[in-house]
């Protein structure tokens, strides 16, 4: 769609006229100007603009206040491109993450309207009762205090027509990305275009509650057993795409030290059982929540953490799990040039002169290296790595990025409140307690479990489509003669491989079971029957499907 379609619209017209506005009083009337929409606007807004311009500040602070004035969409985006440090300076970073969302909160009986609206039923049906004062406003949404039954849970509601403002600006970002690579050459190689894409996948993502809320359920199923984890439980049936339904927790914010010494709570295990928590979701589950700051995570009774507000949630896959684990062992290690092969494997473009990059990596790994173990910190390692991935333009995966960040912020929180946290011991002893166990054990696991998938769809399949070919010989379909004999072997030998399929199953499972039964602290005796009937079912099973062929020869 061209500027001018697109401004066909006057919505369109009337939020560029603001846009360009915003951006010359910030005093970016010079890209305005480059990218040719400055008759959009005045020549007496212009004058006025160059006017009321503050002096003396910093384009990263004028860029932060032209986002803030701007509204939801652009504080979002501002949000965003704090997540980025792969793609601004650090100095731009520092500025967006101080994004505050300025917004005024909207009146109750509009919450109360959308509630309704989106649940099919009156709000004093649904709720034993609701408080019509908002506990917490920001630029998507608002959030309430109500009871279900005796339970007291938080029910997020999304605001009125957000979801139209936001399809509005994105339009007029991708125009205004597409204009800015077009007459500034030098800005295509932070692929604008690419970064508004990113920025609408994720807001569409947070856009729709029942996301986030399969997100949390997720989190929750991965951290069964984890006792000193808590994630809220999810209300689906009251969660709908512009309400979402929650389990209120009433904890300590992590930042309120003061209130937590007077609980009594040990800081140093806590912000253990926190990393390593944190540790489990990068690397075991691949699902982690990316944005910890401290008004996300509450402390319970006993030093007990809870994680609230998934809007913004990282995920590994498998390949991308074992390259961001390696490339963290080699920090650990300080080893710059299993770093280098780790994030060229991860650069998606693959156009780099590898010598040149080499040479940055080997620098960043000697100050490591001459860096005492106990001053080391894995983020200043990590900020420096993704700040060359920055220069060079690499294309790695965003949930690296948003990996990179959030052990950022855990170190960030972790020494502000408690300087004496060694990470560099604390990722050690966490790497080596579960990854050299639960992890390949899992990975294990997940392999056997597509095998033994693999093997039941092929006994399920095998008799049926064996079945289908006798009955087409049957009925002169098929064009080969078949003695009666030879059907009678045919049939054996499929209830024979049938057979050997069920046996083979039955086996994998006594294997894997008894693996497993192995890292827990059960008796001996229990594994190694596993093992013992497994070695002779194994035998019996080498028996049926090779002696047998070889005798009936």
């Amino acid at each position: 769609m061209t500027l001018y379609e697109l401004i066909k619209n006057h919505q369109h017209r009337e939020r560029l006229k603001e846009i360009i506005h915003v951006f010359y009083e910030q005093g970016f009337g010079f890209l305005i100007s480059k990218i040719e929409l400055g008759h959009h606007l005045p020549l007496t807004k212009r004058i006025k603009a160059r006017i009321i311009r503050e002096k003396d500040v910093t384009l990263p602070v004028r860029l932060r206040k032209a986002f803030e004035q701007l509204g939801p969409t652009f504080i979002k985006f501002g949000q965003l491109l704090s997540l980025r440090p792969d793609v601004l300076p650090p100095e731009y970073i520092t500025e967006f993450e101080k994004m505050q969302d300025h917004v005024p909160a909207f009146p109750f009986e509009q919450a109360k309207k959308i509630i309704e609206e989106e649940l099919n039923k009156p709000i004093n049906k649904l709720f034993t009762s609701f408080n019509p004062t908002p506990i917490a406003s920001a630029s998507i949404s608002q959030v309430y205090k109500a009871k279900v039954r005796n339970k007291i849970v938080a029910i997020k509601v999304q605001r009125p027509k957000i979801k139209e403002t936001v399809k509005t600006d994105i339009e007029l970002m991708y125009k205004l990305a597409e204009l800015l690579e077009r007459h500034i050459p030098e800005l295509k190689n932070y692929h604008l275009r690419a970064i508004v894409h990113e920025f609408e996948r994720w807001t569409i993502k947070e856009l729709n509650f029942r996301i986030e809320a399969h997100y949390a359920q997720k989190m929750a199923e991965n951290s069964i057993g984890l006792q000193m984890l808590k994630i809220p439980e999810m209300y689906p049936e009251l969660t709908t795409e512009k309400v979402l339904t929650m389990e209120f927790i009433e904890g300590t914010p992590l930042h309120d030290i003061k209130e937590l010494k007077r609980r009594h709570i040990n800081l140093k295990q806590l912000f253990r059982n926190g990393y390593d928590i944190f540790l489990r979701h990068f690397f075991v589950d691949g699902l982690f929540h990316a944005d910890p700051h401290p008004g996300n995570l509450l402390i319970l009774k006993g030093g007990k953490i809870a994680l609230i507000d998934f809007g913004i949630v990282g995920q590994f896959d498998k390949k991308l799990k074992e390259n961001t684990l390696d490339l963290l062992r080699t920090i650990v290690n300080r080893d710059y040039e299993a770093a280098t092969t780790v994030l060229l494997r991860m650069n998606t473009d693959g156009d780099i002169n590898r010598t040149a990059f080499e040479a940055e990596v080997r620098e960043i790994f000697e100050q490591l290296q001459y860096t005492s173990i106990s001053d080391i910190q894995i983020s200043q390692g990590l900020r420096d790595v993704v700040s060359l991935i920055n220069k060079y333009h690499l294309q790695v995966p965003v949930a690296f990025v948003l990996f990179e960040k959030t052990m950022i912020t855990i170190e960030g929180i972790a020494l502000k409140y408690q300087p004496d946290f060694n990470f560099m011991s604390e990722t050690k002893a966490s790497l080596h307690k579960f990854l050299d166990h639960a992890y390949m054990v899992k990975n294990i696991l997940h392999k056997t479990k597509n095998k033994i998938s693999e093997y039941k769809e092929l006994a399920e399949i095998f008799p049926e489509t064996a079945l289908e070919l006798l009955q087409k010989a049957k009925q002169f379909k098929v064009n080969i003669e078949i003695e009666d004999q030879e059907i009678r072997d045919l049939t054996v030998e499929i209830e024979r491989s049938s057979g050997n399929l069920a046996l083979g199953l039955i086996l994998a499972a006594l294997i894997v079971a008894s693996a497993l039964i192995m890292q827990t602290p059960s008796s001996t005796y229990i594994y190694t029957s596993g093992f013992v009937l497994a070695g002779i079912l194994g035998v019996w099973l080498i028996h049926r499907t090779i002696f047998v062929n070889i005798l009936k020869r």
